[in-house]
């Protein structure tokens, strides 16, 4: 995935962002991942986070286009 979308999924992670998907899942594992990352603050556990995102982006790829392409533009 490109370096701006990371930046931005980095940003949705630490909560300095909002994005509100019309897909359920991608919600809830926003709101997850926020909590964890909030729960430590670590680097490694960012990292996880951003991995565990992508993830879900790439196996889902052809119902979260839209989401991937909004998210570029926070």
């Amino acid at each position: 995935m490109a370096e701006d979308l990371t930046l931005k999924l980095e940003k949705l992670i630490k909560g300095q962002a909002k994005y509100q998907s019309d897909n359920l899942g991608l919600n809830l594992l926003i709101s997850r991942v926020q909590r964890k990352y909030a729960a430590s603050r670590k680097p490694s556990e960012l990292i996880s986070c951003l991995e565990e995102i992508k993830a879900f982006l790439k196996k889902y790829s052809s119902i979260t286009a839209n989401d991937v392409e909004a998210l570029k533009k926070l």
